[in-house]
């Protein structure tokens, strides 16, 4: 067999292993390197928490001696299954950056428009269906509950580690050097567990918005958390320890969750009532849809922000009116486009359309977060404090964007003129500005400030996302430039938060 020859079977036979290690679970993240922290951030201790500032000392069990819970270690270890073998080379990868792939393929699951309710006879009820256990996972949505997670798993950690180093327990392996251990020994104090602080996070925020994934939540809570018992880094008290403060954080983020005012976004009457004395400068907005489907989060601009003062604070002033020249050179390109677009506007278009079934353009901004954090070999808190400040801004983003999408009320392109036709889903949301561009402005912002060797990088893709909108006939130019600029200064409000919260 020669050397080609070899190599392709070798290529195959990882192939199929990767298949059927992803076969393993209904959840299942891409095989990548195990994540190897350059630093265990010591310093943390003396980090500025996001939300939850003081935790009692009563929420953390006192901890138990360094040699108890060793012998469930040994037993766990000597214990090993190949199942087990392939959940921590899972959870290696890194637990912030895996539990925020999880939430991001959980929206992606729920990303659909519900359907219009029908008579038996075909007709239009005048309902459409809803379910509270599977509600749609819009762009704001998605991004409200990314930044509940990640702003909870950073904060928990900074306790962590406030606690890690005070108590000062050793992991298992240091108290008895014969543990064969298959993760990093990072050396980190391991009272409490970093890993289960991050998955009861992430699974009662999950939960939160969708209540039916509770069992399946659970499951993967149990499979990360137990996972480093078998691979000997951490004893179940460490782990019990670190759920305890998780769900004290918890209570927090249920709190302002409860009062953030994301309630009344999508009250369709108190809409109903303002709509009818709005004055636009801008052909109206309607729904496209047949039937007519209710606006989606009409006050999504009243949800409480994170970082940005607030969205009328940040108004970009309305577009150009109808009689403005601006709006018949926009109105043109969108004619030009629906004729002559070319192929690589089109694989733009394609490449960030982000629609129905995909975790949307906060999800495509939350992935290159993880990516670039765990390519930087990051610790878990570090990592959390750039995932929880791209979140924040993309919530930020959401309320800013939302609050002009209906402040101005304006019409999409093919709702002026017919021949403008889409090449993507339209939204069911007025247009100025552009949600695409809004998010990744903000976005981009924020990964700059974490990462500025990048940051040419990241504007670039941010100003290619915004373009997509364009080229996909979804948006007039000034819905995406105007949107580009808000997201970025959307973004540099989190990125002066960071600047100040003693992590540099």
């Amino acid at each position: 067999m020669n050397l080609m020859t070899s190599t392709r079977w070798i290529g195959l036979a990882i192939l199929i292993t990767l298949i059927m290690v992803g076969c393993d679970n209904p959840i299942e993240s891409p095989v990548v390197a195990e994540l190897t922290p350059t630093s265990n951030d010591s310093a943390a201790i003396n980090w500025t928490p996001i939300l939850v500032t003081d935790v009692p000392t009563t929420v953390i069990p006192a901890a138990p001696a360094d040699d108890e819970g060793l012998d469930a270690v040994r037993a766990a270890v000597a214990g090993r299954t190949d199942a087990q073998r392939s959940s921590i080379r899972r959870w290696n990868q890194g637990p912030v950056q895996e539990w925020s792939a999880i939430a991001r393929k959980i929206v992606a699951k729920y990303n659909i428009t519900p359907a219009a309710e029908r008579n038996p006879d075909g007709t239009f009820t005048g309902r459409f269906l809803p379910d509270p256990a599977k509600p749609l996972a819009s762009p704001p949505f998605a991004s409200r509950m990314f930044s509940l997670i990640e702003v909870g798993t950073y904060d928990g950690l900074i306790h962590a580690w406030r606690s890690k180093y005070t108590v000062k327990r050793p992991a298992p392996y240091v108290v008895d050097p014969s543990i064969s251990t298959l993760a990093p020994e990072t050396g980190l104090p391991s009272y409490p567990n970093e890993d289960a602080i991050i998955a009861r996070v992430a699974v009662e925020m999950i939960v939160l918005m969708f209540p039916g994934e509770r069992a399946n939540m659970e499951a993967l809570y149990s499979d990360a958390t137990q996972s480093r018992v078998w691979a000997g880094v951490a004893r179940p008290s460490d782990v019990a320890a670190g759920d305890s403060l998780a769900r004290f954080i918890v209570t927090k983020l249920k709190e302002r969750a409860a009062n953030d005012k994301w309630s009344g976004a999508d009250n369709q009457p108190a809409w109903k009532a303002k709509e009818a004395t709005l004055v636009t400068t801008w052909p109206k907005w309607k729904s496209a849809e047949t039937p007519a489907r209710p606006p989606l989060h009409p006050f999504g601009g009243d949800v409480t922000p994170w970082n940005i003062p607030s969205a009328a604070a940040m108004d970009p002033g309305p577009p150009p009116s109808e009689t403005d020249a601006r709006f018949q050179t926009d109105m043109n390109e969108m004619r030009d486009l629906a004729k002559n677009r070319t192929r690589e506007q089109a694989r733009i278009a394609t490449y960030w359309e982000a629609g129905g079934g995909t975790d949307g353009p906060p999800g495509m901004w939350m992935k290159m977060a993880e990516d670039r954090t765990r390519s930087a070999n990051m610790s878990a808190v570090r990592s959390a404090r750039v995932l929880s400040y791209v979140a924040c801004a993309l919530h930020d983003a959401a309320v800013e964007c939302w609050y002009t999408k209906y402040k101005y009320f304006t019409a999409r392109p093919c709702t002026i003129d017919k021949e403008v036709a889409m090449s993507a889903g339209l939204p069911n949301f007025p247009g100025y500005t552009s949600g695409h561009s809004t998010f990744s402005g903000a976005a981009a912002e924020v990964l700059s400030y974490f990462f500025p060797a990048s940051e040419n990088e990241f504007r670039s893709m941010a100003s290619e996302a915004a373009d997509s909108r364009i080229y996909s006939r979804i948006h007039v130019r000034i819905d995406c430039e105007v949107g580009l600029t808000q997201g970025y200064n959307v973004g540099k409000a989190s990125a002066e938060k960071a600047r100040v919260d003693a992590a540099e």
